[in-house]
């Protein structure tokens, strides 16, 4: 479930300077210095994997963390050890291993007590390398890992990020709540309070198992900060909210600080019922009541701190926005006749678009209705479709098998034209060969041919890009 605040419309009065920086600055640190941590991972397990040091140094773990009273992280290794035979887990046992910095320490402190002399010479510097590699990722020399807190990692992994999506995610809700919050509060103060909620997030993280070896990355520490200061600038005041509950989507008003506790509380779920999540659900939990923490502390301090006639500003939600969200609205009721007949006036007033094509053909389709391949054909047929709109219209061709009879010969070619690139080729084949088989072709289809030849040349597919030459040759 997702519930955003959305009060607030951007405005470039108030420009956000510190949200423009942070956002820079996260993306640029993934995709310059965290660019090339997935390869430094990957070569320094298979390297140790390899080189066979795996059936020497792993009884040795097992016997350290016992010593070390490491009973959990003992326990989660054994499991991974019971499962070894499947490769993503015989990876992460070995990944394991091979990052524990103190383990590497011991070994290499205690390393003619544990190994033979002509081993050690032979082992020791490429391990020693392969460590070296480990320690070179992003993620462990500059992630939060709470076996070892320090003052610099606390700072320094909010800006680190585990994937595009993890990044992509995180910078939307900053934007979504950040540039109103500075706007009302300030920029320097906008700055303190979202590193200080980063900082809490990490460390509550961090408290709730001080022996983890696993660090943490992320700005959703700091950005759970930033979503609870947001409800702070507005208090009590009620406030516009989107939601997305399956398949409810909607907008609705409501008290802005009521809903601070439904943040925390649904962190604190997920925290105790879903264990095995990569999420940081404490460090968003912390990130929140830090910063509704901070807010009010600022505000007891200083009630004029905040941009009173920014935030009691009127700014006018726009008339598509109400519109398409009683469309939502009327769907999460389940009362499908009237949000299509809400869509037909959006539809009609603002033209259609991919989007709301697909919505008005899923409605008739839920409706059982006659429309419904009408509204397919108009989907199926859109001109200019990007790649990712290809394959939806794809997979609802493929769920339509007893309807394509229904298309005209006009139709399919256009179908087929559209299809035809280097993703959607097979679909695009399919009709090609539909329309070859009838008795009298379309027209046109030997510039199909024409473009299935080229595609296929661009692919490297000779025997293909041949097969359609020829038939190019026969159509003309």
């Amino acid at each position: 479930m997702i519930i955003i605040p959305t009060e607030k419309r951007f405005d470039w009065k108030h420009a956000p300077v510190v949200l423009f920086i942070l956002v820079i600055l996260n993306t640029l640190i993934y995709f310059v210095y965290q660019f090339g941590d997935s390869e430094k991972v990957y070569k320094a397990v298979i390297s140790y994997n390899q080189k066979g040091y795996f059936d020497k140094e792993w009884p040795i773990y097992q016997e350290y963390l016992k010593s070390s009273k490491e009973i959990i992280r003992l326990e989660q290794n054994n499991y991974l050890f019971e499962n070894i035979k499947n490769p993503q887990t015989n990876f992460r046992l070995i990944y394991n291993i091979v990052r524990d910095l103190e383990f590497y320490q011991y070994l290499e402190a205690n390393s003619f007590d544990l190994f033979e002399l002509d081993y050690i010479e032979t082992w020791a510097l490429p391990r020693q390398i392969i460590n070296e590699q480990l320690q070179s990722v992003s993620t462990i020399s500059y992630g939060l890992t709470p076996s070892k807190i320090n003052l610099v990692n606390l700072f320094s992994h909010q800006f680190m990020h585990g994937s595009v999506m993890h990044l992509l995610g995180n910078m939307f809700f900053l934007i979504i709540c950040g540039f109103a919050v500075e706007a009302a509060i300030g920029h320097m103060k906008f700055l303190l309070f979202y590193l200080l909620s980063g900082l809490s997030g990490g460390l509550l993280f961090s408290f709730m198992d001080l022996t983890s070896t696993t660090p943490l990355v992320g700005a959703s520490g700091a950005i759970s900060g930033v979503m609870a200061m947001y409800l702070g600038v507005f208090r009590f005041k009620k406030i516009e909210f989107f939601y997305w509950f399956f398949v409810f989507v909607g907008y609705f008003r409501a008290p802005a600080l009521l809903i601070l506790p439904f943040y925390i509380g649904k962190e604190l779920y997920d925290f105790f019922n879903d264990g095995g999540s990569n999420v940081a659900f404490m460090a968003h939990a912390g990130g929140f009541v830090v910063g509704s923490i901070l807010m009010m502390v600022a505000y007891l301090i200083n009630p004029k701190m905040m941009n009173d006639e920014y935030i009691e500003e009127d700014q006018d939600i726009p008339k598509l926005q109400v519109e398409l969200s009683k469309v939502y609205d009327y769907i999460s009721r389940f009362r499908f006749e009237s949000a299509l007949m809400s869509l037909e006036t959006i539809i009609k007033n603002h033209g259609i678009n991919f989007d709301w094509a697909v919505l008005k053909y899923n409605l008739f389709k839920i409706q059982q209705n006659k429309n419904s391949i009408k509204a397919m054909k108009t989907l199926l047929l859109m001109p200019n479709l990007k790649s990712h709109q290809l394959c939806k219209v794809e997979s609802i061709w493929n769920e339509n098998t007893a309807s394509h009879n229904l298309f005209n010969d006009d139709e399919l070619y256009k179908f087929a034209w559209n299809m035809s690139n280097s993703v959607n080729y097979n679909t695009a084949e399919d009709v090609f060969a539909l329309l070859n088989g009838k008795q009298n072709r379309h027209r046109s289809l030997g510039l199909l041919a024409r473009k299935l030849s080229v595609i296929f040349a661009k692919m490297n597919n000779l025997e293909k890009k041949q097969k359609y030459e020829q038939i190019t040759h026969a159509l003309h």
